[in-house]
């Protein structure tokens, strides 16, 4: 991300709250004893930084300043998920994208995305936050 523009101050390490843990646990049910392994309370996970109204500081006008492949798992993924094995995406009035579509295969094609990519990302994910494969 930094060779791609974000500088140092993009990033920051926050306390891992009660809310954060449960926020998570809403995104993996099922997941809460790992969850509470990897992310212990009073521990700490690192971020992006985000402004006082909670957009991320790379966040412009058309978006997301950094190319797609720069972005941490979970942006590029935005605003889609994977749940029950199904994939979903998360109704946001702020995603540009999801106002220009009409659905998900309209959200897919807007993005250049395509089933099989987000499940591929989500696995990424996954991995990279320390959960076993799970489909």
């Amino acid at each position: 991300m930094e060779a791609a523009g974000a500088g140092p101050d993009m990033f920051f390490t926050q306390v891992n709250t009660p809310n954060f843990l449960d926020n998570l646990c809403r995104l993996f049910p099922g997941e809460e004893a790992r969850l509470g392994e990897l992310f212990p309370p009073g521990g700490a996970h690192s971020r992006l930084a985000v402004s006082l109204t909670g957009a991320c500081l790379l966040l412009g006008p058309e978006g997301c300043s950094l190319p797609r492949e720069a972005r941490p798992y979970y942006c590029r993924l935005f605003p889609f998920w994977i749940r029950g094995g199904r994939q979903m995406y998360f109704e946001s009035k702020e995603c540009q994208a999801l106002r220009e579509s009409r659905g998900g295969a309209g959200l897919l094609k807007r993005l250049g995305m395509t089933e099989t990519g987000v499940i591929e990302l989500y696995q990424r994910l996954r991995e990279a936050w320390g959960l076993t494969e799970r489909r």
